[in-house]
């Protein structure tokens, strides 16, 4: 699943906000967060709830990580892992889950925009189950909110937000065959990964803003002190 459609001015989004972000959103996250060092010395499991096609669990599969994906319709990709196993998934409804499948961090693109406050619900949803981490793929502008206050002034303030400078490009997967080379062609929405950490709960006012340099940057994107 995912969040809403960076690639033209007119919104076309899938009716479960099902839109395929490219490899490089989730690279990133791993090298940002030090390659997810604490999970993998700790033997967790990383989990996408809403998987899609599978694209974002590509970086953690290849890295050795056990991975978990569902969603509510099967729509993993074999050839987005080339000759890798593929993760374990199971159909469901996340909002619905009451266990994870192991201890683990829950690492998605949430659903946005489909049913009112869906991604809230997400967002807190996942860090009753998470064991560790939790990051969430979104629009910038979906900080900016009366209506989220509470959320990250008051019960769950992120411990950081991670702002991809360089917009990903974000098609409905459903839409992607037929808009060829275009698909993936340049995004117009700005996104950022949301990171709290389910152990060590921040403080209010105590997030801390990150800029990811972009893809063709010279600056070697290190792992973010405090956060690796």
């Amino acid at each position: 699943m995912g969040s809403e459609i960076s690639t033209g001015r007119k919104r076309n989004s899938h009716p479960y906000d099902w839109c395929v972000d490219e490899s490089w959103v989730a690279w990133q996250l791993f090298e940002a967060l030090g390659q997810f060092r604490q999970e993998k010395e700790a033997g967790e499991a990383i989990w996408d709830p809403c998987a899609g096609s599978g694209r974002t669990m590509v970086t953690f599969v290849e890295n050795g990580f056990k991975v978990f994906t569902s969603d509510i319709v099967h729509r993993i990709d074999p050839d987005q892992y080339q000759s890798m196993k593929l993760p374990v998934f199971a159909s469901a409804d996340f909002l619905e889950v009451k266990k994870a499948p192991a201890a683990c961090s829950i690492v998605c693109n949430p659903p946005f925009s489909y049913v009112a406050d869906i991604a809230e619900a997400f967002v807190r949803h996942a860090l009753r189950l998470a064991t560790r981490r939790v990051c969430m793929l979104l629009p910038i502008k979906w900080e900016g909110s009366q209506g989220r206050f509470r959320l990250f002034a008051e019960d769950h303030p992120p411990q950081a937000v991670l702002i991809l400078t360089q917009r990903p490009s974000m098609p409905p997967g459903d839409m992607i065959e037929s808009m060829g080379r275009k698909a993936f062609n340049g995004g117009v929405v700005d996104y950022a990964w949301y990171v709290w950490n389910v152990q060590q709960p921040t403080k209010r006012n105590e997030s801390c803003i990150i800029w990811l340099p972009p893809l063709k940057s010279p600056e070697e994107l290190l792992p973010v002190e405090g956060l690796a």
